[in-house]
């Protein structure tokens, strides 16, 4: 399944690969630097997701995650690279990580795909479809979940 993110989103995934960039590099401590940084879009809670998909970039890939500066309005290489693995468009190129790594990658990229559908929703005034009460709450009834143009899903008994 390929995602398509919104220009907010796909901002939001910029900015904070190149905050993960500037505070590596400067020995910042990078959840925080990046959750303050993030937070001007309402994302900080992304912080986390992409410290670990940046992470995994650089040592599946083992090579140094080239981004543009903070200003800068054109995308690296790399840059493209990130948002065609988040779209789900570069999952062939998982190939080339290292094995070790590969089905980590897939997880970090999944996660960061949940993540990013959630937050980045919030951020750009998608109200977040209601969801039923979580599976261990057994004596809860559920309701179906429905959003316009998608098929409707029923969690629960």
């Amino acid at each position: 399944m390929r995602f398509a993110f919104s220009p907010a989103a796909i901002w939001s995934v910029i900015d904070g690969a190149r905050c993960w960039r500037l505070a590596r590099d400067a020995g910042d401590p990078v959840q925080p630097t990046l959750y303050k940084r993030l937070e001007r879009w309402g994302a900080g809670l992304l912080a986390p997701v992409f410290d670990s998909v940046m992470s995994l970039f650089e040592a599946g890939f083992r090579r140094r995650f080239q981004a543009g500066s903070l200003s800068d309005v054109g995308f690296t290489h790399d840059e493209h690279y990130l948002l065609a693995l988040l779209e789900g468009a570069g999952a062939t190129s998982i190939e080339r990580f290292d094995p070790t790594l590969a089905s980590t990658m897939r997880i970090a990229l999944r996660s960061a795909r949940i993540m990013l559908l959630s937050v980045i929703g919030e951020v750009v005034g998608i109200p977040s479809v209601r969801t039923s009460p979580p599976l261990f709450f057994a004596g809860v009834e559920s309701q179906p979940l429905a959003s316009p143009g998608t098929v409707r899903v029923h969690f629960g008994r």
